[in-house]
């Protein structure tokens, strides 16, 4: 086997379905993994068809705690393949053999699995082979998860054996219950279940099976949070599992109480604040820090966003303590020193929209949230407030999955009135104001849309296959709020707003003629039922013939005596046709 571009040094790893190499990127002399899939796979009907569009979204997936693949393709031998990053280290399967894991460490890695998980998740994407031989460990004790969604290509009708597909997913023990069933039923909580054995088998080294003890009886060092996460997951019906990875996610970080991060990253984003617990930095820029808090008083989530006190952010962030929208983040209160300032929020469960741009959204999907993000910044814009940094990391989602605008004013301190580094966010050297808001929000939406960046060519912008396939008015408003003149731009978002209100009355009107004329769909019948209705209706009608059968005897002897009564009197009414009964 040959792939160009490559050199295959060895085979590290053999399935029922797959192989694993190590090679060479030759061009950056770099050590790569190469996933190789069976013929088995190959041979499935519509196959080819379907790894060229499900690998190109697996492809996308960029993410701290997935094993990013480089590149994908098929040989000229026709065997399909994944490069992915080559990570030098172990993993979590030969990790719980060995039982040299810390209950620090083992929390610290179900925690990046969490992450992981709920990355793609939100991107749709279901991993459908969560266990211990998938999470990779590097040497500095970095969990990495790999083969997203490569199980999908693993068929159940390959060859017909349970066996067979147990053996090539992973182990048994690991499956969902419905994934036993069907390929079919699988679900975003079909990976929770998965988790949930992994866990318990970290923390047990049992596996959760029959009537199975809780993690707590076996140690009972394992926190009571931890211990209802993993039954939550282990929970037989998808309904009663946790709601998401995110849920999941959130009560690791309560279970662990900041012990995963450094002294050095703890005292970087201290606030000084008394009676809140450090649970999570979600992230760090030089001298800012957005970090993860737990009020131990009444365990409620917060949101501690720490500058130095010369950045921009702080008078936006103290308006918006008084002025609220349904669609701008909640801001608490806000605090500030002669070296820094912070900024009290809510914690939005849902995460940023930057971990949902995978896929391109669909319109149905991207409209309401549109007119949402216009809403508030039409709102803010008249209390005069800029936002200056509009971009999908400081767009989230709350709890109920509404979608919000963050972060106002939280851009790089320049003494210009302009934004400090070149982004594809704004338009060359603009000053910040609110045409440059409308504009980075053009940007926003065309890659909600489309999941690309728009891209300029002479005066116009190159319009892909996705952008083509809007709505007229839709693309003809994105194109206003992404022109580079300032004079064709518009002025404020008030006619944004009020084109997207048009978009979606127009379509809900649409909606509602189409369903007045379509007609109440008749619930499909089973195949037994139609049987049954078959063998019913072939009674009723061999019944319905029998006494046809027997009416048209009886009347034909009841006609016979008529004709014999009225015989004689026939001679006397000569001019009376007699008519034919019987032919009648």
């Amino acid at each position: 086997m040959k792939i160009k571009g490559y050199d295959i040094l060895e085979k590290i790893g053999e399935g029922g379905m797959a192989s694993v190499y190590k090679g060479c990127q030759l061009s950056l002399k770099r050590d790569v993994a190469i996933k190789t899939l069976g013929k088995e796979l190959v041979n499935q009907q519509g196959f080819y068809e379907r790894f060229e569009r499900e690998s190109l979204i697996i492809a996308r997936l960029s993410n701290p705690y997935i094993i990013p693949i480089i590149e994908r393709g098929i040989t000229d031998d026709n065997i399909p393949y994944f490069i992915m990053e080559y990570v030098e280290g172990t993993d979590l399967k030969i990790a719980i053999q060995e039982d040299r894991l810390s209950f620090t460490q083992k929390l610290d890695i179900c925690l990046q699995i969490s992450k992981a998980l709920s990355y793609a998740h939100k991107n749709g994407v279901i991993h459908r082979d969560i266990k211990p031989a998938n999470i990779l460990l590097d040497n500095e004790g970095n969990a990495k998860v790999m083969d997203f969604g490569i199980a999908q290509y693993y068929s159940e009708d390959i060859g017909g054996q349970k066996t067979q597909l147990g053996d090539m997913m992973g182990t048994l023990a690991y499956m969902s219950p419905e994934q036993h069933q069907s390929a079919a039923l699988v679900t975003l909580k079909s990976d929770l279940y998965s988790f949930g054995v992994l866990m318990y088998k970290l923390f047990t080294h049992t596996d959760p099976i029959g009537r199975f003890k809780s993690p707590q009886e076996i140690d009972h060092k394992i926190p009571k949070i931890l211990d209802e996460t993993i039954l939550a997951c282990l929970a037989t019906e998808p309904e009663k599992r946790p709601s998401s990875a995110e849920e999941v996610k959130n009560h690791l970080l309560q279970a662990l109480g900041g012990a995963h991060l450094g002294t050095q990253q703890k005292l970087r984003t201290n606030t000084g604040i008394k009676n809140l617990e450090l649970l999570d930095v979600i992230r760090e820029e030089g001298q800012m820090s957005v970090s993860l808090y737990e009020n131990k008083s009444d365990s409620s989530m917060l949101v501690i966003n720490k500058r130095p006190s010369n950045f921009p952010g702080f008078t936006e962030s103290k308006l918006l303590t008084t002025l609220k929208h349904k669609n701008i983040a909640n801001i608490l209160g806000t605090s500030k020193n002669d070296k820094f300032y912070i900024v009290v929020m809510s914690y939005n469960t849902g995460g940023e929209l930057k971990d949902r741009l995978v896929n391109p959204m669909d319109i149905k999907e991207f409209l309401p949230m549109a007119a949402d993000l216009v809403s508030a910044l039409l709102f803010a814009h008249n209390n005069r407030i800029i936002h200056g940094n509009i971009r999908p990391s400081t767009i989230v989602f709350d709890q109920n999955d509404d979608i919000q605008l963050t972060d106002f004013g939280f851009r790089a301190p320049d003494k210009i009135g302009k934004t400090a580094a070149n982004s594809q966010y704004k338009n060359g050297q603009e000053s910040v104001s609110v045409q440059s808001d409308i504009y980075a929000l053009g940007v926003v939406f065309y890659q909600m849309v489309t999941g690309q960046f728009p891209v300029l060519t002479s005066d116009q912008y190159k319009q892909n296959k996705h952008f083509r396939q809007l709505p007229a008015k839709l693309k003809d408003i994105l194109s206003q709020m992404l022109k580079r003149n300032l004079k064709e731009r518009p002025a404020s978002c008030l006619p944004i707003e009020q084109a997207f209100k048009e978009i979606l009355a127009s379509r809900t009107q649409m909606g509602e003629e189409k369903t007045l004329l379509v007609s109440a769909p008749v619930e499909p019948k089973s195949k037994a039922n139609y049987t049954k209705s078959i063998i019913v209706s072939l009674v009723l009608l061999t019944i319905l013939l029998i006494l046809v059968i027997v009416f048209y005897s009886d009347l034909q002897e009841v006609l016979r005596n008529l004709f014999e009564q009225s015989s004689s009197s026939r001679s006397s009414y000569s001019s009376y046709k007699t008519p034919n009964y019987i032919d009648y």
